[in-house]
């Protein structure tokens, strides 16, 4: 599998941000002018105002938002019904949902508010659990992929990692919305945290080599050509591009997690390493599907916490078909990738 082949646009946690944008008439889009300063607008009445108000009244727009959702309502209770192995109806996935929309508004409120705040007043914010992991993966000086999904605060992680002296890369789509996704670039690196557009693959491979730490989102949900993997239960896909970044660069995946606690503070922590010791599609599949076992027991444990708006899971019988297909491959050894064709 070349590198070429990874699917970076899957991990990216930044949906519609990207470089300044030029369409062919030159000038950008109204939208995305208009898009840049709805955004500086709300971010500076957010940061001018106290966090412990600022964050009941996210979570009020939190709720509003779920009974305004329509469709994504829906596909938010059916991603948290396989944390819960329940149906989408039940009592206990509408009420995780709810929550999951006011958890992502306070998230919101929080990353605006990172523009007028200082990275160690952000950064005190997250306890994390021990730093020993990330120590232990630096340790043959190769970067180290931090594989999460979005739950908790993980933009917050990077200002607390950033005071004990570490600086994480992320990917990001860079295709639109320039102004607006130029102002977050900015903003992130302030925080210890650079923003790598998903198609500049040189730059992943040369953050990892020169021993930097990449973070990679993997809840992107289905897409046939992707890695088979169970994740909660039931067949769907995980990118390629953990596993195949491991073995291409001798990097290893810590799986990270920086969940929201009480007091709206946060807790981070990382669980074993992972290391794919080649690209073969069998290597891939386990240290892929060693992945997928745990960032879904992470979901597991408050599901309330995901925040996931797309659906993760195939959508159709035939690709419920062609996901169960290219799994029973993977668990037998073969090659996945032509299962799934």
């Amino acid at each position: 599998m070349s590198a070429e082949h990874i699917p970076a646009k899957t991990l990216s946690p930044l949906g519609g941000a990207g470089p300044t944008a030029r369409p062919e008439d030159g000038g950008e889009r109204k939208r995305e002018l208009l898009a840049f300063w709805a955004y500086r607008s709300g971010e500076r009445v957010i940061a001018s105002l106290p966090r412990g108000l600022v964050l009941p009244a996210a979570a009020a727009v939190g709720n509003v938002g779920y009974d305004l959702a329509g469709d994504k309502q829906r596909v938010v209770r059916e991603n948290l019904a396989r944390a819960f192995g329940a149906s989408p109806d039940d009592p206990r996935v509408a009420w995780a949902a709810r929550r999951a929309f006011r958890n992502y508004a306070r998230y919101l409120a929080d990353v605006m508010r990172l523009a007028d705040a200082s990275p160690a007043e952000v950064g005190r914010l997250v306890d994390i659990a021990d730093i020993g992991p990330l120590r232990e993966a630096q340790r043959d000086g190769k970067g180290v992929l931090l594989c999460t999904v979005h739950i908790g605060g993980m933009d917050l992680l990077a200002p607390a990692l950033h005071l004990a002296g570490e600086h994480l890369h992320v990917v990001a789509d860079d295709t639109t919305y320039g102004r607006l996704y130029d102002h977050l670039k900015g903003v992130r690196a302030r925080h210890g945290l650079t923003l790598i557009g998903w198609r500049n693959l040189r730059a992943l491979f040369k953050a990892l080599r020169a021993g930097q730490n990449l973070v990679l989102f993997c809840d992107g949900g289905y897409r046939a050509g992707d890695v088979p993997v169970e994740f909660l239960g039931e067949p769907t896909t995980f990118p390629a591009g953990p596993a195949t970044l491991s073995a291409r660069s001798g990097a290893p995946i810590l799986p990270v997690a920086a969940r929201r606690t009480g007091g709206d503070r946060f807790h981070a922590e990382g669980l074993p390493l992972i290391r794919a010791a080649s690209d073969e599609p069998a290597e891939i599949y386990r240290a892929t599907q060693e992945l997928a076992d745990r960032l879904g027991g992470v979901i597991a444990e408050d599901p309330g916490q995901w925040y996931m708006f797309r659906p993760v899971w195939p959508q159709t019988d035939a690709q419920r078909a062609n996901a169960r297909r290219a799994l029973e491959a993977a668990r037998r050894g073969e090659d996945w990738s032509k299962a799934a064709a």
